[in-house]
């Protein structure tokens, strides 16, 4: 816990970022406006995204990223069920690409943030709703 927090206000500082940006940073990504308030999930995934501000920035050098399916199993039963209903549209032939970078996309365009696992509860049911139409509507 501590030393997720202590990696976010260090590349906080990397980047320089104003209080109000980190906080709106915080907001944008989780809803909160404090790191003492997220999850160990979100302070993860804060701490990923603030590294790979500063690693394109250049003021942080490139970490080692654990390893896709790792992370896969690290995500809540709504993001597995997001991930099951991907796949499900792969295996039914509506999709060419069924890769974490195709799905992003999808999530980006749909709910407005850059990857799935920066997805709240909200937005997350929106894409098994969005995903549920999408096979209903292939089968027609």
């Amino acid at each position: 816990m501590t030393n997720n927090i202590a990696a976010i206000h260090t590349l906080k500082s990397k980047l320089q970022l104003s209080d109000d940006d980190y906080r709106a940073l915080l907001s944008n990504l989780t809803g909160k406006s404090s790191s003492k308030d997220l999850t160990p999930q979100q302070r993860e995934a804060v701490r990923d995204h603030l590294q790979g501000l500063a690693e394109k920035a250049g003021v942080a050098t490139p970490v080692r990223r654990r390893s896709f399916s790792r992370s896969k199993a690290a995500a809540s039963p709504r993001e597995r069920k997001v991930w099951a209903l991907w796949h499900q549209l792969y295996r039914d032939g509506k999709l060419r690409d069924n890769s974490a970078k195709a799905l992003d996309h999808f999530v980006q365009r749909t709910v407005g943030v850059t990857a799935l696992r920066f997805a709240n509860s909200e937005q997350l049911n929106t894409l098994i709703e969005a995903l549920k139409s999408w096979e209903v509507r292939g089968n027609e």
